[in-house]
């Protein structure tokens, strides 16, 4: 009676264990496409080209008049730093306004070769520095004015450009800001006596005069100060890809890339 009454449970068991076998096998079999699918669409994210917007600002990013490519010091650094970081950069030029715009609502974006500010810190995440950059005022070669020091330059015309961070806050200290729609107008203009100085990075402002053939006609009169230069980045980016890129930043200084870069460009 014993063995007939363990028959039935055995059989049940058994059944329960195919049961659970084929479950399992069907869910397992099912579940394959979804984790495909996740896999798939992980890879596609890390695939995705991260849009790098640059303004022109030889030699530091500028493109090149005879092939259309986008090249400079700032640009073959962070260039570097998207291979490293196994990222495919797609550099576009654009205006400061759009530039900023893009890498604040572009949640893939990152625009480069800027400051640093209070006004800028909170709606961005930062990279860099990439660089420093010497800004001085440039005066016409002719003008017999001496400026002991920056300050003594306040009762004058200096000329900056629309939205330039610079010419804002010494608007805001007092100086005698005169804006230009482009910085590509102030070598013209101060050559043309509509301004007295103009106010710009010593590398930046001696590649514009010498573009537009007045890089014998202006000096520099003063120095302002040292800036440095960020790439700033989607705020919502992944912190970790943040990380990542200021990490291979630094790995680029320590091995003396950005210096090697910094002399083939010929940057002061």
């Amino acid at each position: 009676m014993l063995l007939h009454a363990e028959r039935p449970y055995h059989v049940a068991q058994s059944a329960v264990h195919r049961y659970s076998t084929i479950r399992f096998t069907v869910l397992k079999v099912l579940s394959i496409p979804f984790i495909a699918a996740s896999l798939f669409a992980s890879a596609a994210a890390q695939a995705q080209s991260i849009q790098l917007y640059i303004q022109e600002y030889g030699p530091f990013t500028h493109t090149d008049p005879q092939s259309g490519e986008i090249k400079g010091f700032l640009t073959e650094k962070v260039a570097e730093i998207m291979k490293r970081a196994k990222e495919t950069p797609v550099f576009t030029s654009t205006s400061l306004a759009r530039g900023l715009n893009s890498a604040m609502t572009e949640s893939n974006a990152c625009l480069f070769g800027f400051r640093r500010t209070q006004e800028r810190e909170k709606f961005f995440n930062w990279v860099g520095p990439l660089t420093t950059d010497t800004w001085v005022l440039y005066k016409r070669r002719d003008d017999q004015r001496v400026l002991k020091q920056f300050e003594d330059a306040k009762t004058y015309s200096i000329g900056s450009y629309k939205n330039a961070a610079t010419g804002l806050q010494l608007t805001e200290q007092g100086y005698n800001i005169q804006f230009a729609s482009t910085d590509e107008d102030n070598p013209r203009l101060l050559i043309n006596k509509r301004i007295d100085y103009w106010i710009v990075s010593e590398s930046h402002g001696m590649f514009l005069a010498q573009q537009q053939g007045f890089g014998n006609d202006i000096a520099r009169a003063v120095k302002y100060r040292q800036i440095e230069l960020y790439m700033l980045c989607y705020p919502g980016m992944d912190k970790q890809r943040i990380d990542n890129f200021n990490r291979i930043n630094k790995e680029l200084d320590h091995e003396g890339l950005t210096e090697k870069l910094q002399r083939k460009y010929g940057i002061r």
